[in-house]
């Protein structure tokens, strides 16, 4: 799937949209620059999915918890991982692909050889100051 979209509300309503393709156990990796746009990705989609509380980047505490009705959303972000081990420690593996659970994971290539198998690839590049590019790709 590829989209276009031209602000932050129209990013958080192709997520929103897109939320109606997730499946349970999903692994939904992140990939893309500063201020790309993953978490006001993660915002719409958290929405779609029933999540009416406050979404913000996990940047300094590593994981979100959010909870719907139906899932547990577990948000990452792994930009200050550097190993499988910190990988470990923040116990990423125990809460990854759980049953009734959704991983969002911004960050995914600091997974580097650790990707899952199956997942979502989310990428979403700048193509000007308000105007992104997201191509959304089921693997596995």
């Amino acid at each position: 799937m590829n989209f276009e979209s031209n602000s932050e509300k129209e990013t958080e309503s192709i997520a929103s949209k897109f939320s109606k393709n997730v499946r349970e156990s999903d692994i939904i990796c992140f990939f893309g620059d500063v201020g790309a746009g993953k978490t006001v990705f993660t915002r719409g989609l958290c929405r779609g999915l029933g999540f009416k509380g406050y979404v913000n980047s996990p940047s300094y505490i590593v994981m979100n918890i959010y909870k719907t009705e139906m899932f547990s959303i577990y948000h990452f972000d792994l930009y200050r991982i550097g190993s499988t081990e910190e990988l470990i420690e923040i116990g990423f593996y125990e809460f990854a692909g759980q049953e009734k659970s959704i991983t969002i994971v911004e960050w995914a290539e600091m997974l580097d050889g650790e990707l899952p198998e199956k997942r979502i690839d989310v990428r979403i590049t700048s193509t000007d100051e308000s105007r992104r590019k997201i191509i959304i790709e089921r693997i596995g």
